[in-house]
């Protein structure tokens, strides 16, 4: 069931990324002079990143964040350009730009999520050794500050004790 829900997010977001780059595509073509150039920069090097993160190719997740910052920041700096014209229909443009860079820029949030990032580089997660040598007493848990993996006995845990890793407290 969670690898068709990954599927279905991963689908939605490049699709989201193509409609972005279109989009981004027509604001771009109406400040530039050049349409050829326009269209080599703005259609097909990110085309190119958006198809290595839709087949999953190493480093696709990447320039698929690099593509969303970079969508994103164009978003909104479109989005105060129309801000800045003295009209409804720019004022109501530039905000709708505005709130479509917040939704483009999620999408990278999306992309770093350690679940995410496991799915897409297909590491499963098989901690079935590591319950065997464990007593039972002791439980699977994560440190709060940094995700790494501990064995603790929750009975005994106090707010002196720190993680290994990070030397962050295990308590709060």
């Amino acid at each position: 069931m969670t690898v068709q829900v990954m599927e279905n997010l991963h689908k939605h977001i490049y699709r989201f990324m193509i409609i972005d780059l279109l989009l981004c595509f027509f604001i771009i073509s109406t400040y530039s002079v050049s349409s050829a150039i326009c269209s080599i920069l703005i259609l097909i090097i990110p085309l190119f990143a958006i198809i290595s993160f839709k087949n999953k190719n190493i480093g696709g997740d990447i320039m698929a964040m690099i593509v969303l910052t970079i969508l994103s920041l164009i978003f909104i700096l479109s989005g105060i350009n129309e801000l800045g014209k003295e009209n409804n229909a720019s004022t109501i443009q530039g905000v709708l730009l505005i709130l479509l860079s917040l939704s483009t820029f999620r999408r990278v949030r999306t992309i770093r999520d350690p679940t995410y990032k496991n799915w897409y580089n297909s590491l499963n997660e098989d901690y079935s050794e590591i319950k065997e040598r464990i007593s039972e007493n002791e439980v699977l848990a994560t440190c709060p500050s940094c995700s790494t993996l501990l064995a603790v006995i929750p009975s005994k845990l106090s707010i002196e004790d720190k993680c290994p890793s990070c030397n962050d407290n295990l308590v709060n």
